[in-house]
């Protein structure tokens, strides 16, 4: 996941809540390659850099989306 792209998900995530100048800096230091989008947000959210960020809906949105990937990938495995 590059950096603009990262940028554009928590714009329309979180809208304007944030420092896009100092969350830019911050992305352009970690490692993105292993790590998903609700993992870089918990980091940003820890430095300090998102603020008024409800993480559990996020949390929430994407355990929302593992569980449909999951059960389509158990339907496909059993024919349902």
């Amino acid at each position: 996941m590059d950096i603009q792209a990262i940028i554009s998900q928590l714009k329309d995530k979180f809208g304007d809540n944030f420092d896009i100048a100092k969350v830019t800096d911050a992305l352009k230091g970690i490692d993105l390659k292993n790590l998903n989008f609700t993992e870089i947000v918990s980091k940003l959210h820890a430095d300090g850099l998102l603020k008024n960020v409800n993480l559990d809906s996020l949390k929430g949105n994407v355990l929302d989306g593992l569980k449909e990937k999951a059960g389509g990938m158990l339907g496909g495995i059993f024919g349902k």
